[in-house]
């Protein structure tokens, strides 16, 4: 007697481990064709009395069988009452053959407290995969192109043409009073030589107060003179460059050095403000004017030298 009774207790514990609750696959579209995506729903519904902790659904790789598997969401119960509960876990499945791609069983672990049973997908499962072929026709004859259709133009393409057309105008607009401006603009007055346009710099720099800037505009009026004469860009370049450009054109060296002299005198003023008194700079002014005239002298076309008459 004892050991019948010990023989039903063990049945009775291992019931839920004989009993595999079923696991439900609904498969959307039932007969998709090459490439469409499949929604594949894993149901199960299990009796929650000895559940040790919640089913265990598949890990899943990249493909189910051979069919790929481009996604899957996480297990969740979606509803528990009169003693069981359903999980559910939903696959997006996409096969790119046709015919029959099997599905084959996969196994849902469930704890229970007397043990672990693993519940299986139904067997046979596959996914019946359509051609976009029609059937019968293995290989279709190209239908004729169609006639061409006019579309309709909607108020967007009317509203667009509209804008671009104000934008149009507005631009031809401001391009013909840029143009009108600059006939009626008075002509720019034709820029003077070199030595007379330093000339008239410095007679307007007779009546500057300010030793700043005058020293400011005395070196930018020599720079550019010498820019002007040698040619070089001497308003860009620093007084050490200007030296460099003056030395390596075999200019005469007292008067490099008198025009560098001067510049650098310019450049404490300027840079290191340096104090100055107003006869000071009124003659370094004159002194600018005297070497640019060397340089004149200088740079003046040399006339040929007369040839003595054969006597």
């Amino acid at each position: 007697m004892p050991g019948r009774t010990g023989g039903l207790l063990a049945l009775f514990l291992a019931t839920p481990l004989l009993a595999q609750p079923p696991v439900t696959v609904d498969l959307t579209p039932t007969a998709p064709t090459v490439g469409d995506r499949v929604q594949a729903t894993l149901t199960l519904r299990v009796p929650t009395a000895g559940l040790a902790a919640d089913p265990r659904f598949p890990a899943w790789g990249k493909t189910w069988g051979e069919a790929e598997v481009e996604s899957s969401s996480a297990p969740v119960k979606i509803s528990e009452q009169g003693g069981s509960a359903v999980w559910e876990q939903r696959i997006t499945l996409a096969a790119f053959k046709t015919g029959s791609v099997p599905l084959p069983p996969v196994a849902v672990a469930i704890p229970y407290q007397t043990g672990t049973v693993q519940a299986q997908t139904p067997a046979g499962l596959a996914l019946a995969v359509r051609s976009v072929i029609p059937p019968g026709e293995k290989d279709p004859v190209p239908r004729p192109p169609a006639p061409p259709r006019s579309l309709p133009l909607s108020s967007r393409f009317w509203w667009t043409l509209a804008a671009l057309t104000a934008a149009c105008l507005g631009a031809a607009g401001l391009l013909w009073l840029q143009s009108r401006r600059r006939k009626s603009a008075p002509g720019a007055a034709p820029a003077l030589p070199p030595f007379e346009e330093l000339a008239a710099e410095l007679d307007r720099l007779r009546s500057e107060p300010s030793m700043l800037a005058l020293h400011t505009a005395l070196s930018f009026a020599l720079r550019r003179y010498l820019g002007r004469r040698l040619p070089f860009p001497a308003v860009e370049s620093t007084t050490s460059d200007i030296q460099r450009q003056l030395l390596s054109r075999r200019m005469p060296g007292p008067l490099v050095r008198q025009t560098v002299e001067l510049l650098r005198a310019c450049d404490l003023v300027k840079f290191a403000r340096q104090e100055v008194g107003e006869a000071q700079g009124r003659e370094r002014a004159e002194a600018a004017r005297r070497v640019a005239g060397e340089w004149e002298s200088h740079l003046a076309p040399k006339e040929p030298e007369a040839l003595e008459a054969a006597g």
